[in-house]
């Protein structure tokens, strides 16, 4: 057994999916399914079971993902702490951050603050959609990770501490006949096509819009694309509107409109529980007392 075959079972029991690991891996579907294989036949045991919905783990398998979710932790922690003792103190601190969202007005300042009293700490920041960046913390491959409460709340090994409130937006096109409509109010959308990121592992996102236009009496037509670009895209061209939220950095562009809608979420910043990283865990602890400070 190898780390490899380690990182693609905890992606897959984090997903539920091959399909959507194998999207979030860049890795082809049989290579995982091979390697999830091999691993079976070496600890003598099923680890999923499969069905035409989704892939869920076996007795056998959640007892191997808690384990390995042990041990991927002290892993990082004794490479931190060999390190030390070698006198290898760089190290990169990688963030992962919400696809679509903006947060350059403080992140950029608490960013520079860290390095100046952190000179030996290379930070980078990467986008990920919601269940790609809670597999990626899970999976040692993130840090820290800013996103939606509801991306961490499922998971006993994440740590984590809300930081800001996003209140959700409509968001259509400025080109849309609708758009020109005195005292628009969301309600005018209700025949429109509501866009959305794909997903393939439950029905969260779904819930997610119908909630935010349940007030509005609207039950959205959704149409899946295949991540937040390509759903804003759609809205750009005029061939829908979407649900995101105030810190979506494409509430700049020219073309898009939106309107505030009366739900919220809160903003989580997030971590390993069992992580001894200290600059990971001062990081950690800067970023909420800064939000705090706006």
């Amino acid at each position: 057994m190898n780390d490899l075959q380690i990182d693609y079972f905890m992606a897959v029991a984090t997903n539920s999916s091959f399909t959507k690991t194998s999207e979030e891996l860049f890795v082809s579907q049989p290579a995982i399914s091979k390697q999830i294989a091999l691993m079976e036949k070496e600890l003598g045991v099923k680890l999923f079971i499969r069905n035409n919905k989704r892939t869920e783990l076996t007795e056998a398998g959640r007892r191997y993902y808690d384990f390995f979710s042990r041990y991927k932790a002290e892993m990082g922690n004794i490479k931190h702490e060999v390190s030390e003792l070698e006198g290898v103190t760089s190290q990169t601190i990688t963030v992962g951050i919400l696809e679509g969202w903006d947060f350059s007005p403080w992140l950029t300042r608490v960013i520079k603050e860290f390095r100046d009293s952190h000179g030996y700490v290379d930070i980078i920041i990467n986008y990920y959609g919601a269940k790609e960046l809670s597999t990626m913390l899970l999976t040692d491959e993130v840090n820290l990770a800013i996103s939606l409460k509801s991306t961490f709340d499922s998971f006993a090994e994440i740590e984590s501490s809300n930081i800001l409130t996003a209140r959700k937006k409509l968001i259509y096109c400025k080109y849309n006949p609708i758009a020109s409509k005195a005292e628009l109010s969301p309600e005018d959308f209700v025949n429109e096509k509501f866009f959305a990121p794909w997903s393939i592992m439950d029905d969260s996102i779904v819930k997610s819009i119908n909630t935010s236009m349940q007030p509005y009496g609207i039950r959205p037509n959704i149409q899946f694309v295949n991540n937040f670009e390509s759903m804003v895209n759609c809205v750009r061209y005029n061939l829908g509107v979407a649900i995101c939220d105030e810190y979506t950095g494409y509430l700049k562009d020219a073309n898009i409109g939106a309107l505030d809608l009366i739900e919220a979420e809160y903003v989580s910043v997030a971590i390993i529980k069992s992580s001894t990283n200290d600059e990971v865990r001062e990081l950690y602890q800067i970023i909420k007392d800064a939000v705090q400070g706006l």
